[in-house]
């Protein structure tokens, strides 16, 4: 017979080996996520969305949010023109995302509250930017207005936003004043990567030479922004994010009466993403 004391000591023998079983769980279950992350980033930063939709799917498969693949596969779509695809793979990934947020408000506390919240904003980003591609602008309006009131102050919203008054031709001095914002809210955020900052960064900075073009005409500020937006892109090599500050660049200059400039730009653009939107975007305004 046991004695309370060898019970006790088995009790947490059993217990350790519990533990430690869950955590070697929890451990596999992380890499293979981070795996099939890594699947899908690879393609995507060398701007090959085929291979980068076809990761979607292992991304599922090792225990990533529905909403989370429908996100990526949705903007995959975008990427490669299926824009009808895309509506309906980002439009469920919206849905799923408000269903979880009534269904449990305060998951996983506050800070799970506050992720979910996060990453609800994010998808409606990037609905806007399809709704931009659909010339819905706004619809994109609404989903940009969406995504602030969910994570205030994020820099890639306000330049959404900046972006729709300059495709709809509204107030450039409406545009100037938004994308000011984001370069201003990109540079005070937290810095998650510091990949991630420059690529918004960059991001914020081309579409502010483009509403610094259309609002006052600058050539000098014009200059300085594109600069500055090619540099802190090049150093990272993400396509589809050089690929449209090059067709931002080129947009600016055409703005500014500077055909040549203009032209060398959206000709990089094309170059540089030959398969996603950018490029699409920079052949169509080149013909």
């Amino acid at each position: 017979m046991h004695t309370k004391g060898e019970a006790l000591v088995v009790m947490v023998a059993v217990g350790s080996a519990v533990a430690f079983l869950l955590l070697f769980i929890f451990n596999l279950r992380q890499r293979r996520k981070k795996a099939a992350l890594e699947s899908f980033l690879i393609p995507y930063r060398r701007g090959d969305y085929d291979a980068a939709l076809q990761a979607t799917e292992s991304l599922q498969q090792a225990g990533v949010s529905t909403r989370t693949c429908d996100s990526f596969r949705g903007e995959m779509l975008m990427q490669l023109g299926n824009l009808d695809a895309a509506e309906k793979s980002l439009q469920e990934c919206v849905a799923l995302a408000h269903q979880s947020e009534r269904l449990n408000p305060r998951g996983g506390g506050i800070s799970g509250f506050e992720t979910q919240i996060k990453l609800s904003a994010l998808f409606s980003e990037t609905l806007g930017s399809l709704r931009l591609e659909q010339h819905r602008y706004d619809e994109a309006m609404k989903c940009f207005e969406a995504s602030l009131s969910d994570w205030p102050n994020r820099g890639s919203s306000h330049r959404g936003i900046a972006e729709t008054i300059l495709r709809r031709g509204d107030s450039p001095a409406e545009a100037l004043k938004f994308a000011t914002l984001a370069v201003d809210e990109e540079k005070s955020a937290r810095v998650l990567s510091q990949d991630s900052y420059d690529t918004n960064l960059s991001e914020d900075l081309a579409t502010l030479a483009w509403a610094v073009a259309a609002a006052s005409q600058d050539a000098g500020k014009v200059d300085r922004l594109v600069t500055e937006a090619i540099q802190l892109g090049a150093e990272h090599q993400v396509v589809p994010s050089l690929a449209q500050v090059q067709f931002q660049a080129g947009l600016a200059y055409s703005a500014l009466g500077h055909t040549e400039r203009s032209t060398q730009h959206l000709q990089e653009a094309a170059r540089i993403d030959p398969k996603g939107r950018w490029g699409r975007a920079a052949r169509a305004r080149l013909t």
